[in-house]
């Protein structure tokens, strides 16, 4: 091959790559939209708009407002999507764990998960009643219900999540001291007490039976043989008399020492002192020298 053909063969191989690389430089030319389009996205956006749901009226309207639309869709597309955009609600997710912040979060609504991780930016939502569920690993998932109002921006939405806290041990109640009631003393009357007022009474008894047997024996002595009565006239009345004299002696001692025991009677509790004690039994009899007295105690 000649010079003039491998001039010319390097050029064309030139020419083809100069032109392929222009081609591939050249950007696509976007089709435009169909007037018939341009219309159904001006009615979507209209329906959106009514019915609440703000981001698909903003998804219709940023297509009716591009600039292949006729220029009437276009103006009211671009006026609405400005009302639309300012009236769109955002929130703000925040999490805590034992009271510091968390980044890895899953927040669902209902199926839709709304986003893995804690950004601090906004999320645009439609306006309404949302129900938000955050999920942690470790902990159980917390839910919560927002009620977003038009032009709501910003919102805080928070979880916070709280370790369980270890059980305190458990304490065994201490154990109460006994109660000691206070004790109950009686000072019940002992039975010698009752004996020797027993005795007392009999001895009292003979010595007034004796006594006044001797006045009654005097008097009968008197009337036979005064004043010339003998002493075997008086004898019965000195046995008497004397007999009286030790009765009422025997009373005297008994019933001072029927009065030592009863003061000085020991106390004891009340359970021990239910037994009533025993009823003195008194026996008087009379005997040619006088009264007799016994008795059980």
């Amino acid at each position: 091959m000649g010079s003039i053909e491998r001039f010319l063969a390097h050029a064309g191989v030139a020419w083809c790559s100069v032109s392929t690389l222009a081609l591939a430089e050249e950007p696509a030319v976007l089709s435009e939209p169909s007037r018939a389009q341009c219309l159904a996205d001006h009615e979507q956006a209209q329906d959106a708009r009514l019915a609440g749901q703000l981001l698909s009226a903003r998804t219709a309207l940023r297509k009716c407002a591009a600039a292949g639309c006729p220029s009437l869709v276009s103006r009211d597309c671009v006026l609405w999507l400005t009302d639309v955009q300012q009236q769109i609600p955002s929130v703000i997710f925040r999490a805590a764990r034992d009271g510091e912040d968390v980044v890895q979060l899953r927040v669902r609504e209902g199926d839709k998960l709304l986003t893995e991780s804690i950004t601090g930016s906004p999320l645009e939502l439609d306006p309404g009643p949302h129900h938000f569920v955050a999920e942690l690993p470790g902990f159980p998932a917390q839910d919560a219900t927002y009620v977003l109002q038009a032009g709501d921006k910003g919102r805080v939405v928070r979880f916070d999540f709280t370790s369980p806290q270890p059980l305190p041990p458990v304490v065994a109640p201490a154990t109460p001291p006994p109660v000691t009631l206070p004790l109950r003393l009686h000072r019940p009357t002992p039975t010698l007490t009752y004996g020797l007022g027993g005795v007392t009474l009999a001895a009292a008894t003979t010595g007034v039976v004796l006594g006044g047997l001797a006045l009654s024996k005097r008097s009968d002595a008197q009337e036979r043989c005064a004043p010339l009565c003998k002493d075997r006239d008086l004898e019965p009345v000195k046995d008497l008399g004397l007999g009286a004299d030790i009765a009422f002696a025997i009373a005297l001692l008994s019933g001072g020492a029927t009065v030592f025991s009863y003061a000085t009677r020991p106390s004891v509790p009340v359970e021990t002192a239910t037994a009533a004690p025993p009823t003195p039994r008194f026996q008087v009899g009379w005997t040619g020298w006088g009264v007799t007295a016994g008795g059980s105690f």
